[in-house]
């Protein structure tokens, strides 16, 4: 598997999506989505790394079960439980690699709420919120 690891604006206990950073071995890798899509896979977030597309999209309205696509593989992430009784699930579609898994393994570990509708307007009124904070 490839070193890959994630860095982000810190929410709570799980970096987000906000001033992040991606990198897959040695390749810092660029992370492009639309905040204002109306759509969970317009919402998605695309990655590139090693000439192959990902998508990375919300797959139910709760922030729990998540999709890592890539032409002709799908790697499907469902969270469950709490605390210290967190665990995720992966069920893999296609011939998956190591990148695929790592990429899955690795974004599950991230909050990636907002990629719901409900959880973009959530961390719209905390960021806003917390940006009049500052003036104060």
């Amino acid at each position: 598997m490839p070193l890959t690891s994630f860095m982000g604006w810190a929410y709570g206990r799980k970096p987000s999506l906000y001033i992040a950073e991606l990198s897959v071995g040695e390749t810092r890798v660029r992370l492009k989505r639309n905040r204002w899509a109306q759509t969970r896979a317009g919402r998605a977030l695309r990655i590139q790394v090693a000439g192959r597309e990902y998508r990375y999209l919300a797959t139910s309205a709760r922030h729990r079960d998540r999709a890592l696509v890539r032409n002709g593989v799908e790697i499907r992430i469902r969270r469950h439980g709490s605390g210290a009784r967190k665990k995720a699930a992966f069920i893999v579609v296609g011939l998956a690699d190591a990148t695929d898994l790592a990429l899955a393994a690795v974004l599950c570990g991230v909050n990636t709420r907002n990629l719901t509708r409900g959880g973009a307007v959530r961390a719209f009124f905390g960021r806003s919120l917390q940006w009049l904070d500052v003036f104060q």
